[in-house]
Formats: C-alpha cells, structure tokens, sequence
C-alpha cells in the first residue's frame, strides 16, 4: 500500500466516526477533499481572458504539436502550456498553474471518449483549432477509424464563426473535417494547394528531420532536433497556427529549430558509442511502421531493435507481432521482443538463428543486451508505457535500481521515485 494510499484511508476512516450514518453527507465531504479544484477552475476559467485559445487533438503528435505552437507564441508573450494529463479533470487542474497574464493558452485535447471530450471543450472553448491525424488509437474503444475521427471532429465543430480551423490536407477523415465547422479553415500537408505546403524533407540519423515549406509564394527552411519524418505533420501544424496568428514565419522556423524532442518519444542518447533512440510510451500497430523506417534510414554499424508490447490493433496479436518481427528483421541485424507478448513470435526464431530473440524477464534482457551491444550500434526501442523500456537507456548513464518485470505503475519510469532506488514489491 503507498503512503497515499494509507493517507486516504486513515482520513476516510476519520470521516466514517465523523459522520457515520449519513453517506450523502460522507460523500459529499469526500467531494470536497478531492475535487475542490475543480469547481475553482471552472470559476477562474469564465473570467480569464486570452488573446487565442488553441486546441489540439488527433491520434498522433498531439503534445509535440503543442509544445511548438507554445515554443513559437512565448518568443513574444506568456503561454500557458496544457499537455500530458488531457482527461477534463486534469485539463482543469492544470489550468489552475497558469501563469498569471498568459495571453495564449495551448492546449491538447484527447478525443478518447465523446463524453470527455465535449467536457473538455466545454471548459477549454477553443478558438483555434488543430487536428493532425487520424490514427488506430483507442480502436477497441471506437471500433472504427470513422467513430475514431467521428470523436476528434467535435473540436472543429466547437470553433466560433471567427475562429481557425488547421487541417491536415494528406489526411482525407482531417481534411474532411473543413466541412463541419463554422470557422475559416486552414490546411497544412504535401498536398499541392495546402495553404503551409511541405516542398521537400530530409531525415535520417545522424540527421535530424530538416523541411522546406511553402506559404503564400514564400519558401521556409525549417531546422528541427527530430529524428524521422514522422515528426513532419507537428511540425507542419505548428507552422500553420504561427501562420493563422500572424507571426513571422522565419521566427517561428527559428524556434521550432530550438525544441528538443519529448522524452522517451524519438528520445536519442549515445552512451558509451551505442546509440538510443527511445519510443517506449506507445506502440500502437499503425506507428510500427515509422518506427522502422526510422531505424531503416538511420546511419549505423549495425542496427537492432527492441519491441515491448504492441497496442490498438485489429485483428489476432500473433498476425501482428510476427508481422512486425519481419518487417523488423528486414532492416535490423537483430530484433528483440520483450514482455508478455514476446512468444508470439518464438515460432519464427528457427527461420532467423542469432537474429531474433525473446524475453519475459528484465534482468535477463539487460544481460543479453550488456553481452551483444557494441561501440557503433544503434538499438531502436519501440514499447508501450507498460512495459518501462526506457529503463534500458536510462540504466547506461546512471544504473536504475528498478528492475521488475512486472511493474504496474502507469506512469513513465523519469517520474518514479524507485528508479534508482529498489521498488517494495508489496506496494500494490
């Protein structure tokens, strides 16, 4: 049991001789004890005033998104930033840590649920709005690509007539969305007639991700610290809405330029002449294939690449996994699977002897891997949050003490105080 744990449950224990025959009553100082936030923020919201309100949804590259379009805006007045937690509650508890005369306010809206997100807008009530893309995000919730852009067109339905929308032109369920909303539409993609056009790109490691953009006859060189073209529609979109604004392109260039990646998502370390680059937050099936595109333009010695548990996907996991392995093992010398889905493709390591291999335990992964990586590699890590690969490049600047299997946290392991120190394995 945490220590939060403990706490609520001494202070639940109080309130029950406080009050112990009326529940409504018991309920209602819960209420109070946890959700006071919320109320305060909904009243601070209806007197706060901002020059823009920018939303930004879709299934991929929201919060980098976000944190460009803010890296651009704070070049010339305060912004208040709202990414990570993007569920209503904790949109309106972060709004609460808003700087005090923030001008702008960006925003990353999840359109996981219809409900919670007609929540979010309702308190957000954007002014601009961003969608990237449309992605098998949350499949088994929506059922359907469709239902998935269905959920994320709401943001562009909620824009006043005097509002902005910025739509992705490659994505025909984006692109569509033009036509649901009220508010003057803006396109951004490599689609000849989008208003921020991408001309060309180059990427590939040791590279970073570099683009020439179009904009009314103008030609915009923009530098950036990704790795992949993947990273391209964030890119894109953030240009749009400094465009939308009125800010100078060359300026907003300039600082896109200057925005390292999020951590653990593209995330490069070089330790002791390895090279890390580390996507270990989600896995969903449709991104596997831009992660070893990634992997596959990359300049390396050799190259391999580490898989933790793959997500939102239709169809039978095994198809999927051994799917991924081959396509892997098409670019990479060598591919791991690690996890509790790492069997679904033992039935292939015959056919590619020294080149697959598959683990369930963590000590034994960071052994084989201590054995097999050399000065010149690069190891790909492609994983969901639950799985806690980060540990792997993290342990090669400074050894984590954490090396459970079976972690439950939900959180990434850079916020977890047992990293470094070793975890109770009684805590849950």
């Amino acid at each position: 049991m945490t220590r939060q744990q403990r706490y609520r449950g001494r202070t639940d224990g109080i309130l029950a001789t406080l009050v112990p025959r009326d529940a409504a009553v018991r309920r209602a100082i819960r209420f109070v004890r946890t959700k006071w936030r919320l109320p305060l923020a909904n009243l601070l919201r209806r007197r706060a005033r901002f020059d823009a309100v920018i939303g930004v949804t879709g299934s991929a590259g929201k919060s980098t998104t976000c944190r460009l379009v803010a890296s651009v805006l704070a070049k010339a007045d305060t912004v208040h930033l709202g990414v990570g937690i993007n569920t209503p509650d904790g949109i309106r508890r972060r709004f609460l840590q808003a700087p005090s005369g923030a001008r702008y306010w960006v925003q990353e809206i999840s359109g996981h649920e219809h409900e919670a997100m007609r929540s979010s807008l309702a308190f957000v009530r954007p002014t601009l709005g961003v969608v990237t893309t449309i992605g098998m995000d949350h499949i088994a919730h929506h059922k359907s690509i469709e239902a998935i852009a269905e959920a994320k067109v709401q943001l562009v339905e909620v824009l006043p007539p005097d509002g902005i929308a910025i739509l992705n032109a490659d994505d025909p369920l984006v692109a569509a969305m033009a036509a649901r909303t009220r508010a003057r539409v803006i396109t951004y993609g490599r689609r000849e007639g989008a208003d921020v056009r991408l001309v060309s790109r180059s990427s590939g490691y040791p590279r970073r991700l570099a683009m020439q953009l179009r904009v009314d006859g103008e030609d915009i060189q923009v530098p950036t610290r990704f790795v992949g073209a993947r990273w391209e529609t964030s890119v894109l979109a953030a240009m749009a809405a400094a465009h939308a604004l009125g800010v100078d392109l060359q300026a907003a260039a300039a600082a896109i330029g200057a925005v390292e990646p999020e951590p653990f998502k593209d995330q490069v370390e070089v330790h002791a002449g390895v090279t890390y680059i580390v996507d270990a937050l989600k896995a969903p099936y449709w991104t596997i294939a831009s992660s070893i595109e990634i992997l596959a333009s990359a300049e390396a010695e050799r190259k391999l690449m580490l898989f933790g548990t793959i997500s939102d996907y239709r169809g039978t996991a095994r198809t999927k996994y051994v799917t991924a392995a081959k396509e892997a093992l098409a670019e990479a010398e060598i591919v791991i699977f690690y996890g509790p889905h790492a069997e679904r493709v033992s039935r292939l390591k015959p056919t590619y002897p020294g080149r697959l291999f598959t683990f369930d335990d963590f000590n034994v992964l960071m052994a084989f891997l201590d054995e097999t990586l050399r000065p010149g590699d690069l190891l790909s890590i492609k994983s969901s949050g639950a799985d806690h690969l980060e540990r792997v490049a993290l342990d090669r600047s400074k050894p984590v003490a954490c090396r459970l299997s079976d972690c439950r946290r939900l959180f990434s392991c850079g916020h977890c105080k047992h990293l470094y120190r070793e975890p109770r394995r009684n805590v849950f």
